[in-house]
């Protein structure tokens, strides 16, 4: 199975108190326009979907510049490894594929 990664994301263990920044982007490259919807951000290890590391809210900086974010939390990043990681988009009445990227956490110490 092949996915669509549009980025890695990295930090190191144990950070938090930080944004990750998004800019949602269609399949052609154009900004994509986030008004009226809401932004879920998930990750999981690799094989285990069903499991996950984070599973928060996002927020919108600029719906129309498709700017959004992510703060993270306390125990967000508690695991090193490499992840997947998704910002699901929701809207009433429409289906949108997530946005995948890869999310690597440094070990620390």
């Amino acid at each position: 199975m092949s996915l669509d990664i549009q980025d890695t994301i990295e930090c190191n263990q144990g950070e938090f108190g930080m944004d990750w920044g998004f800019t949602a982007k269609d399949s052609t490259g154009t900004v994509f326009n986030l008004t009226g919807y809401t932004i879920a951000f998930k990750a999981w290890r690799e094989g285990i979907t069903g499991t996950l590391l984070i599973n928060g809210t996002g927020a919108i900086v600029v719906a129309a510049s498709g700017t959004c974010k992510y703060s993270v939390v306390s125990g967000d990043t508690a695991t090193a490894g490499y992840f997947y990681a998704a910002l699901v988009l929701t809207k009433t009445g429409v289906a949108l594929k997530p946005i995948l990227y890869a999310l690597e956490i440094h070990e620390s110490g």
